[in-house]
């Protein structure tokens, strides 16, 4: 794979924040250190990027953004994705300092840093999605930020473990040729396209969330952990049983599989699971509240670390007799007898979440 230069890797951010509404006249991106453009593509120098030791970073905002940078403080991480890519919280200040994953510059926006592209847009839709529950979630409740001490495990986690495969592909890795066989190929690439459909549906960013789907009564399916949706491919797809949890040696399935192998054992109308992150239902998880409406009812599970056996209890518990569940300061999921159902389940979730916190 050939490295993409600056002005490419600049074209490719622009791009991508632009059709997230992630972009404006101000925004500056820088692609390297030294590198940076001005929202015009020209070379600028930029001194609000003079402390970033990281090898990227962008200054932009969103809707949320500006308008929670005209009276901004410190947002704390209310949910587990934002305290694994930020720590404990994002700081308000001129600039940011060496260290600092991301700020909120006052009047202005946010700048945000990553070591490669895709790191850098999940970190742009993150604290989008921070601010759009400052601003929002008084019309529900009270956000419920999680323990400092958790933060920064979490983050530390995420930085060495779960973000180590896209590094490998933005450094030009190719992927491996596939090496094996694999059986169920057909139920493996609905996965794998129900995984791409929760991006373009804005549900998830990055690598969260995750996808399975039932073979029979006693085997299930699901997306592998830490690899980007696009670079996917059906031998990544990690068959468990749904017995005891058990999988081949030398594959990494979604680390929520648990959750998933307890709805498949607890169901067994249930044939597809999908766990998103999206902006609004996580202010709802934020806020530990449930989602009621005459059509849509989604119960809150209590809080579960991350890949925890408690969040697999208490998630599975509350999907034993529903078929959507926000999970506290985490995320949403969604069940079905296929997939496609379950993604429009996510899809009028998510719909119905907005249109509560964006009423007047």
């Amino acid at each position: 794979m050939t490295q993409m230069s600056a002005q490419q890797r600049f074209a490719s951010v622009r791009a991508r924040l632009m059709e997230l509404e992630l972009w404006d006249a101000d925004s500056l991106v820088m692609t390297a250190p030294g590198a940076v453009c001005s929202a015009a593509g020209e070379p600028v120098e930029a001194a609000l990027f003079s402390a970033v030791s990281a090898p990227m970073a962008v200054f932009t905002a969103g809707r949320y953004a500006r308008e929670f940078a005209k009276a901004p403080h410190a947002l704390c991480a209310e949910t587990d994705d934002a305290a694994q890519m930020f720590g404990v919280r994002v700081p308000v200040r001129s600039a940011p300092r060496r260290g600092d994953t991301a700020c909120i510059v006052p009047n202005r926006g946010f700048v945000v840093t990553a070591r490669f592209e895709n790191e850098l847009i999940a970190a742009c839709i993150l604290l989008e999605k921070l601010c759009m529950t400052a601003r929002l979630s008084p019309r529900i409740g009270t956000p419920k930020p999680l323990a400092a001490p958790l933060c920064l495990i979490e983050h530390a986690v995420y930085t060495k473990k779960y973000s180590r495969p896209s590094l490998a592909a933005a450094q030009g890795k190719e992927t491996p040729p596939e090496t094996q066989d694999v059986s169920d190929l057909a139920l493996r690439e609905s996965v794998i396209a129900y995984g791409k459909k929760l991006v373009e549906n804005r549900l998830i960013q990055a690598t969260w969330g995750n996808v399975s789907a039932r073979i029979d009564a006693d085997r299930f399916l699901i997306t592998p952990s830490g690899v980007d949706y696009d670079r996917i491919r059906p031998e990544d797809i990690v068959e468990i049983r749904i017995a005891d949890g058990s999988f081949a040696a030398g594959q990494r399935p979604s680390s929520e599989r648990e959750m998933h192998r307890r709805i498949y054992a607890a169901r067994g109308d249930v044939r597809a699971v999908i766990h998103t992150h999206s902006a609004a239902l996580q202010t709802f998880a934020a806020c530990r509240e449930s989602l009621r409406t005459p059509e849509i009812v989604a119960p809150c599970a209590a809080y579960g670390v991350s890949g925890s056996k408690k969040l697999a209890e208490s998630a599975s518990e509350v999907l034993r007799s529903h078929d959507l569940c926000i999970m506290a300061n985490h995320g949403f999921t969604a069940v079905a007898a296929d997939l496609e159902t379950a993604l429009s389940r996510a899809v009028a979730a998510e719909e119905a979440a907005k249109r509560i916190l964006e009423s007047e």
